[in-house]
């Protein structure tokens, strides 16, 4: 139990705004999901139309086509019972021969630990074979391992070499893949000749600041209010007329169960409900709102909340926004007015902004007699950061129990992230109490964008805990939260890739500085 312990404080029930980290995550923005790469079927004399009868008897001799082929039958249920584990030990006998097919596709099959162990290091070998051998699809898959530092160091040139290579074949995943890097400056289309030069304009592939070609701006494009030609106003109205299915995947919502918890089909009622989950684009957006009081009566105190919000669910770009109203004294004179009239969202902000180190005017400890007394106002994120305290032992003797007890007040309150803290503590205390139920509320808290949420069933999946063991899975979501800023996911992440990382040289990864 006390290794259980250890390991869950680098997952999030530790993370007090009194000890925050600010680092960006490096993770690539996207979650590799397996239907992003499919299996490949092999142009091949008709093994597809020959009878099970005869393609055995071709596969018993050893002829790669006919391996294949019995692997993606087996995979796909097609004149064979389903069966992973068959499929993939008939893939991996056709890879063995130097079929380029079946060597991607034994690739993909690690990648997603379909019927084999998750294994991305060697996913990593046999893109490369497949994709030096011609295959674009595997062009395009090899490319997307340079985007990250996770297999090996990121290198926006080499993967725009691939991308380039099967752009050149007409695959449109890399002729969107290669465009998206010439628009975010992360190539220089030089040389009057028209010639290709692949050094950077103004990323370094090294860079602490620098991130995946699929959203190169870490906070997402829509985070970004003041540039361009557009007013934030005009910004803000324009992204709440957004397609509404669009809108809600740039909320990280994937399915809504219960409809009726959004008030309207509104662009403004949409992002309420992700900010509530625990969506930190959806707060995002909600601090703006209130900044600008655009769909909702302008409030500062509302909207620096949310942002310290977003900001500790990792949304770094909230630290500018932040600081814009922290360096106004009227801000203060607003905070202090309102929290002296017991405005708990106002002690609250007051309350973070001092152990955030946005402010120094109040001791820690006052800070939190600050959390104490919005939470005895019913504030329920007040109650949250009191049961992190206890948690933890910050500033006041630990005491999970009672961390609970703030939680669960909060979750009364309708806190959906302090009902996801007490489901994962749940699960770690007792795996087997109440199981169905705290997952499937992981599962449809994370469906509705609680970063919080992911990050918990990737800890699940990666430790078999109320889930069976799946190391696949279990990067699926963590690299989910980390593309949407969790530092915590993308170092559960990055520990999982080194816990079987090869002692290759190539694979040996630069720290950052």
């Amino acid at each position: 139990m006390k290794v259980k312990y250890i390991l869950l404080i680098t997952i999030f029930l530790t993370s007090t705004f009194f000890a925050q980290d600010s680092t960006k995550s490096q993770a690539y923005k996207s979650t590799r999901a397996d239907n992003i790469y499919p299996l490949i079927k092999v142009k091949a004399p008709s093994y597809p139309l020959m009878t099970a009868y005869i393609l055995q008897r071709y596969a018993a001799e050893g002829d790669p086509f006919a391996l294949h082929e019995m692997g993606l039958r087996f995979l796909l249920g097609k004149g064979f019972p389903k069966d992973t584990i068959k499929a993939v030990q008939y893939i991996q006998r056709a890879a063995d021969k130097n079929l380029t097919a079946a060597v991607y596709n034994y690739a993909i099959m690690m990648e997603n630990g379909i019927g084999t162990d998750w294994n991305p290091f060697n996913a990593f070998k046999n893109a490369e074979y497949a994709a030096e051998n011609g295959m674009h699809e595997a062009q395009f898959f090899y490319g997307i391992f340079f985007t990250d530092n996770l297999v090996v160091n990121r290198d926006y040139n080499e993967a725009y070499k691939w991308f380039s290579k099967a752009a050149e074949a007409d695959y449109q995943p890399a002729i969107d893949a290669k465009k998206k890097m010439e628009e975010n400056g992360l190539i220089v289309l030089a040389d009057s000749s028209g010639k290709i030069d692949l050094a950077f304009s103004e990323v370094d592939s090294t860079s602490e600041g620098s991130s995946a070609i699929f959203n190169p701006d870490f906070e997402l494009d829509f985070f970004d209010f003041e540039s361009g030609d557009e007013t934030s106003v005009e910004k803000l109205r324009k992204l709440y007329k957004q397609n509404y299915s669009e809108l809600k995947s740039s909320l990280g919502i994937n399915k809504i169960t219960d409809s009726s918890q959004v008030m309207d089909t509104s662009g403004s009622s949409l992002v309420e409900f992700a900010a509530m989950k625990g969506s930190p684009e959806g707060l995002m957006i909600l601090a703006k709102d209130y900044e600008l009081g655009i769909s909702r009566k302008k409030d500062l105190v509302k909207s620096v909340q949310s942002y310290i919000k977003a900001y500790r669910l990792g949304a770094m770009k909230a630290v500018e926004y932040i600081l814009k109203h922290t360096r106004d004294e009227k801000f203060f004179d607003l905070l202090k007015k309102e929290a002296d009239a017991n405005n708990p969202d106002a002690m609250y902000v007051w309350a973070g902004l001092t152990a955030l180190g946005f402010d120094y005017s109040l001791s820690s400890e006052q800070a939190l007699d600050l959390l104490d007394r919005a939470g005895n106002l019913d504030h329920s994120y007040s109650l949250i950061e009191e049961g992190l305290c206890y948690y933890n032992g910050t500033l006041v003797e630990k005491d999970r129990e009672k961390a609970y007890s703030y939680w669960e007040r909060a979750s009364k309150l309708g806190s959906a992230e302090a009902a996801i803290r007490l489901a994962f503590a749940s699960l770690i205390q007792n795996p087997e109490l109440n199981r169905e139920e705290n997952i499937s509320f992981l599962t449809k808290t994370a469906n509705e964008g609680a970063v919080l949420a992911q990050s918990a069933l990737g800890y699940c999946y990666e430790n078999g805990i109320g889930l069976k063991q799946n190391k696949s899975k279990a990067s699926r979501f963590y690299r989910s939260a980390a593309n949407r800023g969790s530092e915590v996911a993308y170092n559960s992440l990055k520990r999982m890739y080194d816990a079987i990382r090869p002692e290759d040289e190539q694979f040996v990864i630069f720290e950052q500085q």
